[in-house]
């Protein structure tokens, strides 16, 4: 689990990451990268942690502090059926080692131990590192998805859905995995 000591990592990852965050993703509200605002983003964060509703991983290089990545699942229950949402960033030093691979495994292995029978993500159309890894990853586009609000301006969205069968084995236990030094 995430622990509150680890707030000020979570903010360094943040600020390191916005620009390339903000590239595909809606802006975050005015206030955000503030030390308050990092405060109130990890408290919210570290709340919504529930074994069965919301998880979040991250990546670390062995024998550091230093967050390489950061995913989620939300899951969702309702009439649209049982699925789990997934949400996943790195850090830009990291891109091109393995690092989003490494986290998006570790976050799907998590759905199979929730016996979920799929996972979605939705990615801005025009982001085709994340296509290109979430089809490697055997995720196959399902539609589109309404625009989201850029700061480039309007991108419309694909929403991409991988099936996935149960998994044998026990889930993550540990809230961190590392890359080798």
């Amino acid at each position: 689990m995430l622990t509150p000591g680890e707030c000020a990592a979570f903010a360094e990852f943040e600020r390191n990451n916005r620009e390339p965050f903000e590239h595909f993703n809606e802006p975050k509200p005015a206030g955000y990268y503030s030390e308050a605002g990092m405060e109130q983003a990890f408290d919210k964060l570290l709340a919504r942690q529930h074994p069965q509703r919301h998880l979040t991983r991250v990546l670390t290089v062995a024998g550091s502090t230093h967050w390489v990545g950061k995913g989620s699942l939300t899951v969702h229950r309702g009439g649209s059926g049982e699925f789990a949402r997934l949400v996943y960033q790195t850090d830009r030093l990291h891109w091109r080692q393995g690092a989003a691979r490494a986290l998006l495994d570790a976050l799907i292995h998590e759905a199979n131990a929730l016996d979920l029978p799929r996972v979605d993500a939705l990615i801005a159309s025009d982001n085709t590192v994340s296509l290109h890894l979430l089809r490697r990853a055997g995720f196959k586009v399902a539609g589109w998805s309404s625009p989201a609000a850029l700061l480039r301006g309007p991108i419309d969205c694909l929403q991409l859905s991988r099936s996935l069968r149960s998994a044998v084995g026990l889930a993550l236990a540990r809230t961190h995995m590392h890359l080798p030094a």
